[in-house]
């Protein structure tokens, strides 16, 4: 399995796998349900930090002029748990 534009999603999911190095093949066919269990980890892991703390929304905010910065991350979040 090779993904040439692995959304961030597939990327964190992989990140996960190296740092752990299990004995089975990321790219092993038959190994998609191990891959679909980190990618389901992660999706779990970005809701738990989709609420970001206030110093992240005083720095985001501090950059960004006439933006909401929560709503931006929210948005951002979002979308990424929602790729496959």
């Amino acid at each position: 399995m090779t993904d040439i534009h692995p959304t961030p999603l597939e990327r964190a999911a992989r990140a996960m796998y190296d740092n752990v190095q299990p004995d089975w093949d990321w790219s092993d066919p038959d190994a998609e349900p191990m891959r679909k269990m980190y990618r389901d980890n992660v999706r779990v892991a970005f809701m738990a930090v989709m609420e970001p703390s206030m110093a992240m929304i005083a720095k985001g905010n501090a950059r960004m002029e006439s933006a909401d910065c929560l709503a931006v991350w929210q948005t951002m979040v979002a979308a990424m748990v929602q790729e496959s």
